[in-house]
């Protein structure tokens, strides 16, 4: 029965191709940009993952987000150091200010300085060591920063940065992850940082943190908060606070747009498809009725033709989004981009379903058929 469904398809090649690629292009599309969008979110809190150390953050009131942040006054590490199950909290200054190579490549940066003593907050690297942060001037920026800020350029200790009026030397290239914003991010040391931040006279834009182990998390950050007026959150809250202030802004619903699109569209054109091939293929239908065939037997006819189809637009969607995903993270602003499983999962369950079910209402056509009418015709 199975083979002799996938000679009907077989026999009307066009259709059969068709479908599965209308299959493919839905499932590549969704999965695509499904995948585009867990990304762009996960970026959304990336730099509160890489200060690596803290798991208590202090903000403004106002503060959403790591990237919109109203700095705090320069005392605020010594207040959240006296309340009860902070082990220890630090300053952390982030500088958002032009920059501009020798070259004369312009671009806004965004500015991480990291304290002389703790390293709170140091960033791993991919070429050079972050000790360098400790010398006068010296800077380190992260893959997407020197592909923007040096187009096709290989990276050479000393390669020189301006920064309002302040040349600085950049000396490595950090791992850190990709920002949302797609600025480069340039870790330099604190007193570097204080030195730059022309734009405000407070230096300190968070208060991070470390609880005490036994220390209950929520009562210290609701004492915090009650005391001081402050926003005190675990890093867990502000990576969850920071993901759902950039999923309200408008890029996010392109991608929900784009991706309701994709599945209506391919399940449209392939279930049309589909019903176009039942009815050309009525008189086979028919024949097989007229041969003793039940309708249990039709179902399962009709079914592994659906099957087929939708295993191999599956199969094939699935690997261009996966070969794009794969070509996507070699350049340096995408290469946190991945196609999570969960992901493809969820498309093509999705895609299966709706295919199912316009299987459903070829299959109803099939039953309606009745071998008089169709030879009469």
């Amino acid at each position: 029965m199975i083979s002799m469904a996938f000679t009907m398809l077989s026999h009307d090649g066009p259709k059969f191709l068709a479908m599965v690629l209308a299959i493919a292009m839905a499932a590549f599309l969704t999965q695509n940009q499904a995948s585009f969008l867990v990304s762009f979110l996960a970026m959304s809190d990336s730099q509160i993952r890489d200060v690596r150390e803290a798991d208590l953050w202090v903000m403004d009131s106002s503060t959403e987000c790591f990237d919109q942040a109203k700095p705090l006054k320069d005392t605020a590490a010594e207040i959240v150091r006296g309340f009860p199950g902070v082990k220890w909290a630090l300053t952390l200054l982030k500088v958002d200010a032009p920059a501009r190579t020798e070259a004369g490549k312009l671009s806004s940066v965004t500015i991480l300085g990291v304290p002389e003593q703790s390293k709170v907050g140091e960033p791993r690297m991919n070429i050079g060591d972050s000790s360098v942060l400790d010398e006068r001037d010296s800077a380190v920026i992260d893959p997407g920063g020197m592909a923007l800020l040096y187009p096709g350029e290989t990276f050479r200790p000393g390669m020189r940065i301006r920064i309002h009026d302040k040349w600085l030397q950049i000396k490595g290239v950090s791992n850190a992850s990709p920002p949302f914003t797609g600025f480069p991010i340039i870790h330099v040391s604190h007193s570097t940082a204080i030195q730059l931040n022309r734009a405000e006279s407070r230096c300190t834009t968070f208060v991070v943190g470390r609880f005490e182990a036994d220390a209950d998390r929520g009562k210290v950050t609701r004492e915090i908060r009650a005391a001081t007026g402050w926003k005190a959150l675990t890093r867990e809250e502000f990576e969850e606070a920071s993901s759902r202030f950039y999923m309200d802004q408008g890029v996010p619903h392109l991608f929900y747009i784009t991706i309701t699109v994709g599945l209506i569209v391919g399940a449209a054109f392939s279930g049309q498809t589909f019903l176009m091939f039942v009815k050309e293929n009525a008189r086979a239908f028919t024949t097989l009725k007229v041969l003793g065939f039940t309708h249990g037997q039709l179902a399962v006819m009709v079914a592994t033709m659906a099957g087929i189809v939708v295993v191999l637009g599956l199969a094939l969607g699935t690997m261009l989004a996966v070969g794009t995903s794969f070509s996507a993270a070699t350049m340096p602003f995408f290469r946190s981009l991945y196609l999570p499983w969960q992901v493809t999962l969820l498309c093509c369950i999705s895609i299966g379903l709706i295919t199912l079910i316009t299987a459903g209402f070829a299959f109803k056509k099939v039953l309606n058929l009745e071998p008089a009418d169709v030879f009469r015709s």
